[in-house]
């Protein structure tokens, strides 16, 4: 004998099951779809150019600063070191720990991959002038990444002098565009440039 549908038999588990499914038939948001896509690789087109410039330190045996340039994704973590102008003979490697975010991150990547980018990409302290540089949008490991926001990191710290920090936010993507930073005692000036690759 058949049975009659009763409505009233209809469990709470059917009927979200019934929902979900009719949901995933509907068209997804396009906001919503994006939120769900993956990044775009970092456009090969394009390269960030970094321009800092050391000022004229007045006084009696002025030492050079130790400057680390690197870039940071949104949680802090360290992706690629541009540049790192240290002393490593005699007494300068006790300076190193003094760039303290820069360390910090090298710390990190050393404990959990032996990276020891000090000895790898490290050059001379610098005099004052200006001094141009290039992310090619690679990690310390050569993985291109993907498109959207990153810090840009100058930390400079001075024997005798102060320490400072510029770490300013910047979104790469496919379209050229360029920022100036407010400068401090060690930096007197710092800009960015994302622009068409120069080479």
């Amino acid at each position: 004998m058949k049975q009659e549908f009763d409505p009233q038999t209809i469990t709470r588990r059917s009927m979200l099951v019934g929902l979900g499914s009719a949901l995933m038939l509907l068209p997804i948001p396009s906001a919503l779809a994006r939120a769900f896509a993956k990044a775009p690789k970092w456009d090969s087109r394009f390269e960030l150019a970094i321009r800092l410039e050391l000022p004229v330190q007045e006084g009696f045996r002025v030492h050079r600063p130790y400057v680390a340039i690197w870039i940071e994704d949104l949680n802090g973590k360290s992706l690629r070191t541009v540049s790192l102008w240290v002393q490593t003979q005699r007494r300068g490697p006790r300076w190193i720990p003094d760039l303290r975010r820069w360390y910090r991150g090298e710390e990190s990547r050393a404990a959990t991959d032996g990276g020891d980018l000090v000895t790898t990409i490290s050059s001379a302290t610098r005099n004052a002038g200006i001094y141009d540089l290039v992310w090619d949008g690679k990690t310390d490991k050569g993985a291109v990444v993907t498109q959207g926001e990153y810090y840009v990191c100058i930390e400079a710290v001075r024997e005798h002098g102060s320490y400072q920090l510029i770490r300013e936010k910047i979104r790469v993507g496919n379209k050229p565009f360029n920022a100036k930073y407010t400068g401090n005692e060690e930096i007197k000036e710092a800009s960015v440039d994302f622009r068409k690759r120069r080479s």
